[in-house]
């Protein structure tokens, strides 16, 4: 019989957080008009297919200039689900992945 720990949640899911940079391309936007649209597609198609739970831009003008929590069964997958987005394929972007524990997203839904 395992002893549960009462102050450690009994509902945490792994996940990954992927924190979104300015890529080397950040401020080349000649050429790449469509980069937006392209994006919020892709977010919409990652959300509905839950592989990205949630994702949502970061407003300060810092380095970080968005952040996601994805679902993987491993960092392999949570890296090529990353590697997918538009910006970060175009360089404009760098996604930075970190595993971590949190309670169950599994109710948390993006209305479109």
């Amino acid at each position: 019989m395992s002893t549960r720990r009462p102050d450690v949640p009994r509902n945490l899911k792994p996940y990954f957080l992927c924190l979104l940079k300015k890529g080397p391309r950040w401020n080349q936007t000649e050429g790449n008009e469509d980069l937006m649209p392209k994006y919020l597609a892709f977010l919409r198609r990652e959300t509905e297919a839950r592989r990205y739970i949630f994702a949502g831009p970061v407003t300060d003008d810092g380095e970080i200039i968005g952040t996601a929590v994805l679902e993987a069964e491993n960092a392999e997958e949570a890296t090529a689900f990353a590697r997918a987005n538009p910006g970060v394929e175009s360089g404009h972007f760098i996604a930075e992945l970190h595993p971590c524990f949190l309670p169950s997203l599994d109710a948390v839904k993006v209305e479109y």
